[in-house]
C-alpha cells in the first residue's frame, strides 16, 4: 500500500475516533466535489473518512463504489457492486445504490436486470439528473432514442453544466445519422459553463467522438478518395487525435484509452491507403 494512502487511513481512523474532522455528511459532499473535479484519489478518502464517521451511509457508500468504478479498473467493478449493494441494504430509499447496480449491470449487456435496478432509481429519485442520464443511456443503447433524448433533455433542466448530457444528446444525433446536429450538440456544450473536469472530459469524448464518425463516413463516401474529401478525413481524425492525448495524459484506466487508440490508427490506416497509388 502507497504511503500516502497509509498515511490517508490513520488520519482517517484518528478523525473518526476523536470525533472531529467534520460530519459523514460535510466529507460525503467534499467527495462528490472532488468527483467532479475528477480527482478520484482525494475523492475516495473523502468517501472512506465518511464511512469511517458512520458505516451505514448509503450516500457515502455510493460515492465510493461510483469513484472505483469511474477509475475504469475492472478488477474494482466488483468492490463497486458490493458497495452499491450495501448502499441499497443500509438506505433502500436512497437512489444510489440501484443506479450504480444498473449501470454495471448495462456495462455487462444485462440489460433487462439493468433496467430494472435503474427504473427503481427513477421511482426514488424522478427528478436526479443523475439517474434520468443513465435510464437515457439504456435506452440509446437500446435503440430507443425518442425517449432517450427526452431523459436526457429534462436532466438538462435541472443540471444544465453536467458535460456528458450534451455527449449523451450528440450521441443521439450520431444514432440518427445527423452528425451536425451532433457536432451542434458539442458547440452548445462548449459554450455553456460545464461543471467540474470531469463533465468536461466527457465532453471532450464526446467530440472526438463526432470528429471520428466524420473521418470514417468520409472514408466511406463514394467520393472519399478525393484528395478534399481525404483532406478533410485526416483533419477531423488529427483534431480526435488531439482530444484523445490529451485524456491520455490524465487518464488512470489504460484500456479504454488503448481501444479508443486502435480505432484512431485503423482510420488512419485506410485513409494511407486510399492515398496510395
Amino acid at each position: 500500500m502507497a504511503p500516502v494512502r497509509i498515511v490517508g487511513l490513520v488520519l482517517m481512523a484518528v478523525l473518526a475516533a476523536s470525533g472531529c474532522g467534520g460530519s459523514a455528511a460535510t466529507w460525503t459532499e467534499r467527495g462528490d466535489t472532488l468527483l467532479r473535479d475528477n480527482d478520484l484519489v482525494e475523492a475516495e478518502l473523502a468517501y472512506n473518512r465518511a464511512i469511517a464517521l458512520d458505516p451505514h451511509s448509503a450516500p457515502a457508500l455510493y460515492g465510493k463504489g461510483w469513484v472505483l468504478y469511474a477509475s475504469g479498473f475492472e478488477r474494482l467493478k466488483p468492490v463497486a457492486r458490493q458497495l452499491f449493494q450495501r448502499s441499497i441494504e443500509y438506505q433502500p430509499e436512497y437512489f444510489g445504490g440501484y443506479r450504480g447496480r444498473g449501470v454495471l449491470l448495462l456495462e455487462e449487456g444485462q440489460v433487462m436486470a439493468a433496467e430494472k435496478f435503474l427504473r427503481t432509481a427513477f421511482e426514488k429519485a424522478p427528478d436526479a439528473s443523475s439517474v434520468l442520464a443513465s435510464l437515457g443511456q439504456l435506452y440509446l443503447q437500446g435503440g430507443r432514442l425518442d425517449e432517450a433524448e427526452q431523459l436526457f433533455q429534462r436532466a438538462m433542466l435541472s443540471a444544465p453544466g453536467r458535460g456528458e448530457l450534451r455527449r449523451y444528446l450528440a450521441e443521439v444525433a450520431l444514432a440518427r445519422g445527423d452528425v451536425p446536429a451532433a457536432r451542434a450538440q458539442i458547440e452548445q456544450g462548449r459554450a455553456s459553463k460545464v461543471s467540474g473536469k470531469r463533465g468536461l472530459s466527457i465532453l471532450d469524448e464526446g467530440e472526438e467522438r463526432v470528429l471520428l464518425e466524420t473521418a470514417r463516413l468520409l472514408l466511406e463516401d463514394p467520393d472519399g478518395g478525393e484528395p478534399g474529401s481525404l483532406e478533410e478525413a485526416q483533419r477531423a481524425l488529427e483534431a480526435a487525435g488531439a482530444l484523445l492525448n490529451t485524456a491520455a495524459a490524465t487518464a488512470v484506466s489504460r484500456s479504454a484509452l488503448e481501444q479508443r487508440r486502435r480505432y484512431h490508427e485503423l482510420l488512419a490506416r485506410r485513409i494511407r491507403e486510399r492515398r496510395s497509388p
